[in-house]
């Protein structure tokens, strides 16, 4: 039984099918400052995903719409503003690295994601037009099944999802300048410290980690509503001002109130537990951000900033304090990182060095708990078809062991054939090896993907997370302890007929572990997009 299943996948890999989940972990790494793929979120994934297969415009949408994607920095909507209103739409990506805060690293980035499309002449006004628009998704796996809607008629837009009695759902009107949002969404302020739904990264491993993107209030439309809040919200984005009042059925209420400017920004977000002012700037090239909020019992605060240090490095600094009376939680925080980054000229060569030490200090003891991290990341592009990668990092802390990580990875391409492989150790009192060997062939209206993984550890402490690639919507990151292996293949097929997209996934894979018996696993998924 075992030999027909692993035959199967070996069959499915072969299925010719277009390439999903690269742009969309590439994109997310960029905008949230994740080093690896192991760092996301399905949630944030699944924001990346719909915008994948419906572009944003960014030649129709209002400043509004821009802030919200959360694709932009404030900065960059202020420029394209500016831009669009002296020399009319931009009418290509290369145009698009040319206006100000962009550059060739974020439109490469965010390319698959945006829209050009125009039919404005120069000083007409911009209006936030959009067509009907479905998106469904089917999905069926040996344990569950879910499914997604979404409509969009001109400003009005709905969309559900379900799967196995839990889900999301909003109905959304969107004004000239802002929108009306009921069912669930997120809210996303400053530096997290008032107001940061949904996904956050753990630690500062790179230098864009170091500062959040804030995009304010953002339906949410997953199948894992966790984090998120529902109920109503209202909110308005002018030239300059920024305001927004939302509440929930958790009783949770608050209002945000904010000015926009074309180098930088400020807010102060209001709850009855919790007041904040955050503030970002760029001036030079140096962009500064922080935000420093009071619980009605204490204070708690975040600043810092990223700088440029000559033609091709980069700094960046961050502090941070955050008593446990604040948070909440059982230890407090506080803490101080910095960062170094490097680029070549051809960019086919890149790294970076980050330190973080913190303080976690438990209330009412004299324990004090230290940690420090330290990440350094090398990226080679060796020609047109080689890309080394490796990874180390290194953890102290005084109350566990210390835990070494280190990683390579090297990439192989050529025309519509990727081979990848890894090898990836740990050592945090115990020892830890994992290792892959993947291939890919991507033809056009078509992928296969096929994995094979090994691995072995001393138990749960020394766990390897690994990234496997899956359909849009699901986020594999399995742990890997004890001894065993697994095959996984992912074969998907999409077609156009005439304005609709259709596209079918099928993934399989089997799990040996030595301390449990095999699972295996099939999910057939059905995305269709007009």
């Amino acid at each position: 039984m075992k030999r027909r299943f692993v035959l199967l996948l070996t069959l499915l890999a072969a299925f010719p099918a277009a390439a999903q989940t690269d742009e969309v972990v590439r994109a997310a790494q960029y905008l949230t400052g994740a080093d690896s793929p192991e760092e996301l979120d399905d949630r944030l994934l699944d924001e990346l995903e719909s915008y994948r297969n419906h572009p944003l415009p960014l030649n129709r949408a209002s400043r509004a719409r821009l802030l919200e994607s959360g694709l932009l920095t404030p900065y960059q909507c202020a420029a394209l503003q500016e831009y669009r209103s002296l020399s009319g739409d931009v009418l290509s990506f290369a145009e698009l690295e040319r206006v100000d805060g962009f550059g060739k690293e974020a439109v490469a980035a965010l390319r698959p994601f945006l829209s050009l499309e125009s039919s404005r002449l120069p000083g007409e006004a911009v209006h936030d037009t959009l067509r009907l628009k479905h998106s469904a998704l089917l999905r069926a796996t040996l344990k569950d099944v879910g499914a997604k809607y979404r409509l969009t008629a001109g400003r009005v837009e709905g969309a559900g999802a379900w799967r196995s009695g839990n889900g999301t759902f909003y109905g959304l009107y969107r004004l000239r300048q802002g929108k009306i949002l009921i069912g669930d969404y997120n809210v996303r302020y400053g530096q997290g410290l008032a107001f940061w739904s949904a996904f956050q990264l753990s630690g500062r491993t790179t230098l864009e980690a170091f500062s959040k993107r804030a995009n304010g209030i953002t339906p949410s439309w997953s199948f894992n509503g966790s984090g998120t809040y529902r109920g109503l919200s209202w909110d308005y984005t002018g030239r300059h001002l920024q305001l927004a009042l939302f509440g929930a059925l958790d009783g949770t209420v608050g209002t945000h109130l904010g000015w926009l400017g074309y180098h930088g920004q400020a807010g102060l977000t209001v709850t009855p537990k919790r007041l904040s002012l955050d503030g970002r700037a760029g001036i030079r090239g140096v962009d500064l951000f922080g935000e420093v909020a009071w619980n009605w019992k204490t204070f708690a605060g975040v600043a810092g900033t990223l700088f440029p240090m000559g033609e091709h490095w980069k700094g960046a600094l961050q502090l941070r304090a955050i008593p446990s009376a604040y948070s909440g939680k059982k230890n407090g925080e506080y803490g101080a990182a910095a960062g170094i980054a490097f680029l070549s000229d051809a960019r086919t060569f890149k790294s970076s060095l980050t330190v973080d030490a913190s303080l976690l200090p438990k209330p009412a003891t004299d324990t004090g708990r230290r940690q420090v991290a330290s990440t350094g990341l090398l990226s080679w592009n060796a020609g047109a078809r080689w890309l080394f990668e490796s990874r180390l990092v290194y953890r102290y802390r005084n109350y566990e062991d210390d835990r070494a990580d280190v990683r390579f990875d090297a990439t192989w391409t050529r025309e519509v054939w990727i081979i990848k492989g890894r090898l990836n150790g740990v050592h945090d009192g115990g020892f830890g090896l994992l290792g892959y060997l993947e291939g890919g062939w991507k033809p056009p209206g078509g992928t296969g993907w096929i994995r094979f993984t090994a691995f072995s550890t001393s138990g749960w402490q020394s766990r390897i997370y690994a990234y496997e690639r899956d359909a849009p919507g699901n986020f594999t990151v399995p742990p890997c302890y004890g001894t065993g292996c697994s095959l996984m293949a992912l074969a998907q097929w999409k077609r156009r007929i005439r304005r609709t997209n259709i596209k079918l996934y099928l993934r399989g894979s089997y799990r040996w572990q030595k301390e449990k018996p095999g699972v295996a696993g099939l999910k057939l998924q059905l995305t269709v997009d007009r």
